[in-house]
C-alpha cells in the first residue's frame, strides 16, 4: 500500500486528472481534512515537520468524484502538529472542470 511510505509530494505525484476517489485513497491515504460545496470536494493531506520548521500540505481537489487538480502549500508553526492548521478551503481557488469531452 502506498499510503503509508514516501512524502506528500512523491504520493500527490502519482494522482492524474480524472481519478477517482478510491484511487486516491490507495495512494494519500484518508485525508485529514474534507470540505464540500455542490459537487465540488477538497482533501486536504497535511505532513508535521516535512523540512526545516515547517509542514508540508496536500488539496485533492474533486468535482464530481473525479479528481480536477492537486494544491500544496507550507505552515510555519513551530511545535505542533500539521493537524492544527489546515486551511478553510477558498472555493475561488478551485480548478476548473471539464463536464464533458467530444471526440469528433
Amino acid at each position: 500500500m502506498l499510503s503509508a511510505c514516501g512524502s506528500l509530494e512523491k504520493k500527490a505525484i502519482l494522482i492524474n486528472y480524472g481519478d477517482d476517489k478510491e484511487k486516491v485513497l490507495r495512494v494519500m491515504g484518508p485525508p485529514g481534512d474534507r470540505q464540500f460545496q455542490g459537487k465540488q470536494e477538497a482533501w486536504q493531506y497535511g505532513r508535521t515537520g516535512a523540512g526545516f520548521g515547517y509542514h508540508d500540505f496536500r488539496i485533492v481537489w474533486f468535482y464530481d468524484g473525479k479528481v480536477t487538480g492537486v494544491a500544496s502549500y507550507k505552515d510555519h508553526t513551530p511545535a505542533s502538529s500539521a493537524s492544527a492548521h489546515f486551511k478553510p478551503i477558498r472555493w475561488e481557488e478551485a480548478p476548473d472542470y471539464t463536464l464533458e469531452i467530444r471526440r469528433r
